[in-house]
């Protein structure tokens, strides 16, 4: 029983370390997509002739993303097609809900703000679920994250460049938007169970798509994108079916499978953490293919999200070795 016990210690920080590799390269996906998601979005009102700005473009981009990763899931991972029952299907509706709300919310705001303030409101996840894990669940991070929060909160508005602007709707939606992925990363240590990862997946990914197309009905220009001929048309442009097929492959089966099966391995604090890291990945591949670069100063507020990240890092990884210590050295043998 005790050797059973100190091989279980051992091995918590490997899976540790394995979830935080696991997470990074979700926040990789993840960030490569908001470039492939502008794209299709940009183009897709375009071609529907709803001025640019307008939210059925990226909203379509959504339903159709989502929609095509749940159907590919099924088609791929033979788990997820069997063993569903009214416990698995409830927390794919939950879990849906809360991303869908997220991502709803998010560009309904770029409607009305700008890209840096949207961008640092739905980057206070990092203050949010730690107050959430705190007031709600009662089970505030460990000092080290908290550490970790103020750094992160500090880069964050000096990468995005957020200015003092009047609160309006579009900060409102921004603020919801940030409340909403709060939810969601606290909600996927909660509910998600590993034996029923590819089932909530897939449930999850058909939520998400339901949720856009119903929202899509109700935008301008939105009941025509759905037509079978428009959408169609649309998937046919080059911008718009190759940004696709890389969003719904690599961002949402890709990320979110990995997301899922990880992250309930830590911190919902140190998780969202990790997730800071992803307007890095996407700023860097905007870079890379459109040319545009961080100023100075955003590049010392993405510094000051990697240093949080390692310090994090380092402090628990000191925190384990001091309590594994005393178990390494064994109890004492009584003769």
């Amino acid at each position: 029983m005790e050797d059973t016990a100190a091989d279980a210690s051992r091995d918590a920080p490997r899976a540790q370390r394995s979830a935080t590799t696991a997470l990074l390269l979700a926040t990789l996906l993840w960030g490569c997509g908001f470039t492939w998601a502008k794209t299709a979005g940009e183009t897709a009102n375009r071609m529907l002739g709803i001025g640019e700005g307008a939210a059925a473009g990226p909203v379509w981009v959504l339903a159709v993303r989502f929609l095509s990763a749940g159907v590919l899931w099924l088609l791929i991972f033979r788990d997820a097609r069997r063993g569903w029952d009214w416990p698995v299907a409830w927390r794919s509706v939950v879990l849906g809900s809360c991303l869908s709300g997220g991502m709803v919310l998010q560009h309904l705001g770029l409607d009305r703000t700008s890209e840096a303030v949207s961008a640092f409101l739905t980057s206070l996840t990092i203050l949010f679920v730690p107050l959430l894990m705190t007031l709600v669940l009662r089970r505030p991070p460990p000092p080290a994250a908290w550490a970790g929060v103020i750094i992160a909160s500090v880069g964050v508005w000096l990468m995005t460049g957020a200015s003092a602007e009047s609160f309006g709707a579009g900060e409102m939606l921004g603020l919801a938007c940030a409340v909403a992925y709060s939810v969601d990363i606290v909600a996927v240590n909660l509910l998600v169970r590993p034996a029923d990862v590819a089932r909530v997946t897939a449930g999850q990914f058909f939520v998400v798509g339901a949720i856009c197309l119903i929202a899509l009905l109700l935008l301008p220009g939105g009941r025509a994108s759905v037509t079978p001929t428009r959408a169609m048309d649309l998937l046919g442009h080059s911008a718009i079916g190759a940004n696709v097929a890389l969003l719904a492959v690599l961002a949402s089966m890709g990320a979110f499978g990995l997301q899922f099966r990880f992250q309930p391995r830590i911190d919902p604090t140190r998780a969202a953490l990790l997730y800071l890291v992803e307007p890095i990945f996407a700023l860097a591949y905007a870079w890379i293919v459109t040319g545009r670069r961080l100023t100075a100063v955003g590049m010392l507020g993405a510094a000051m999200i990697l240093v949080a990240n390692v310090l994090a890092e380092v402090l628990q990884s000191r925190k384990r070795s001091i309590v594994e210590e005393p178990a390494a050295l064994g109890a004492p043998v009584i003769d």
